[in-house]
């Protein structure tokens, strides 16, 4: 099977699909300008089907299909770990918040913090702005993901590719907003699962299935069929990162205000997270047979090319290409949505433009739609893979956030009200989220504790509690003098 073929094969069919996803792009630019909500939850109006798809779409994105056979490739069942916690939690959150959240029409998980519980427009501001983090990280994750197929597949320099997949991204989104996002993961959610299953099919059965898999493993790096070979603290912070991370995710959240109801928002988020555990499962194990097939590729992120490559009809490997590259553009148009929705509805409104008319609003959501994309790109050329992007965003957010939020929900008084301070909120979000990134990003303390989210939920945990204590003792105190 010859790269060039499929290569051919694919940019024709790009040359149809990229003007297409630009048209219903344009197609929704008037509905969507109508005002915020139309623009950032579809008005609240999204019944199953497209809360379904626009769900999958952002969880089985160019980053997940690549990410996880690239993970799998390089650390075979530990990433696993990774799983149960990006992936897990997603059920979790399907059957605990995605109801609740679906009752709502907020534009943000902030606005929701503002109004249900901490009622501090600055505690809201802060929020959206380090919230915003993750949805650039995992936006240039995709474009590295693309990068990496386009140099396999059509040997594309990766630079170009990265370029490619962000301008086209950002141009619809800038037009379409929420609705053009949820059509158009609708036509790319039903190609990807019927030819990802295939794709999935054609390397179980050419390897002898998961029996054949674990022979060769064994046989050729047991540490591989292993999910205790990267040591316990690593393997604890690849399963709490994305756990943190998933319930502080605004992408999430928009989705479930977007849903028309509360079992919409609740049943669309179920479907998508057991859909993710599968296919998610599958990467990871036919990136440990890609390691069997060819334990020499230059790095790990291009394992699921590589088998696309060798292993799949030209025409079915093109058609999987192109769907993964239509991935990428979706899940990053989502992304750059829901970041441009915490700066824009978090930050700018509350407190610089509270006056500002919904056409004002959308107006400048469109450009900071295309400042947030360049801010993507910087995220690709300075992250080595896919998921390294992901788990710097997941840190960043869930390590100053997640604490106060599930502290929130829980600890209550008799009067039913929270027991979290809005102090103690601000200062685990900035100090807690602070100490994340700083021990996610710099090598030598990766290396001291797996990553930034241990020692962050640490910090926050101390903050929100020991400053909601105190801050209630004074008020007692103050009460009984």
């Amino acid at each position: 099977m010859e790269v060039t073929q499929i290569g051919i094969i694919a940019l024709w069919i790009l040359l149809f699909l990229i003007p297409l996803q630009l048209y219903i792009g344009y197609r929704f630019a008037g509905k969507s300008g109508e005002s915020t909500s139309h623009y950032f939850i579809s008005g609240k109006q999204l019944p199953l089907i497209l809360v379904f798809f626009a769900d999958f779409a952002t969880v089985m994105g160019v980053g997940n299909f690549i990410g996880y056979a690239g993970k799998g490739y390089q650390i075979g069942l530990n990433q696993f770990w990774m799983l149960l916690g990006e992936q897990g939690s997603k059920v979790v959150f399907a059957l605990l918040l995605a109801g609740i959240a679906g009752k709502y029409a907020y534009t943000t998980i902030n606005e929701f913090l503002e109004q249900e519980m901490f009622h501090d427009k600055w505690l809201r501001a802060a929020g959206g702005i380090i919230m915003t983090i993750p949805m650039i990280c995992w936006t240039g994750a995709q474009a590295i993901g693309i990068g990496t197929l386009l140099s396999v597949v059509m040997g594309i320099d990766p630079v170009t590719g990265i370029w490619v997949a962000a301008l086209t991204a950002i141009l619809y989104t800038v037009m379409g907003g929420m609705w053009a996002i949820a059509w158009t993961d609708l036509v790319q959610g039903i190609i990807r699962v019927v030819v990802g299953f295939i794709f999935f099919a054609v390397v179980f059965i050419g390897v002898k299935g998961f029996g054949g898999i674990k022979e060769s493993v064994v046989a050729i790096k047991p540490d591989l069929w292993s999910m205790s070979t990267i040591g316990f603290t690593a393997a604890l912070t690849l399963f709490l990162t994305p756990v943190c991370g998933q319930f502080t995710y605004q992408a999430w959240w928009q989705r479930c205000f977007s849903a028309k109801d509360a079992n919409t928002a609740r049943n669309g988020f179920l479907y998508t997270a057991i859909f993710a555990v599968v296919m998610c499962s599958a990467s990871i194990l036919i990136g440990m047979a890609a390691y069997v097939l060819n334990p020499n590729l230059a790095r790990p992120d291009m394992a699921f090319a590589w088998l696309l490559t060798n292993w799949l009809n030209p025409v079915l490997a093109a058609l999987l290409v192109v769907t993964i590259i239509g991935a990428d553009m979706t899940v990053s148009a989502g992304l750059l949505n829901s970041g441009v929705t915490l700066l824009l509805m978090d930050v700018i409104k509350p407190l610089l433009k509270p006056d500002a008319t919904d056409q004002e609003l959308v107006k400048q959501a469109r450009w900071l739609t295309l400042i947030l994309g360049v801010g993507s790109v910087w995220v690709a050329f300075n992250f080595p893979t896919v998921l390294s992007a992901a788990l710097f965003g997941y840190a960043a957010t869930g390590g100053g956030l997640f604490i106060p939020l599930v502290l929130g929900l829980l600890w209550k008084d008799r009067s039913g009200k929270t027991r979290v301070t809005k102090n103690a909120a601000m200062a685990s979000l900035v100090l807690g989220g602070g100490t994340a990134a700083v021990f996610q990003y710099v090598p030598e303390l990766v290396k001291l504790t797996g990553g930034g989210i241990i020692p962050a939920l640490c910090v926050s945990l101390v903050l929100t509690v020991g400053i909601s204590l105190f801050e209630h003792t004074g008020k007692k105190a103050g009460n009984k003098g």
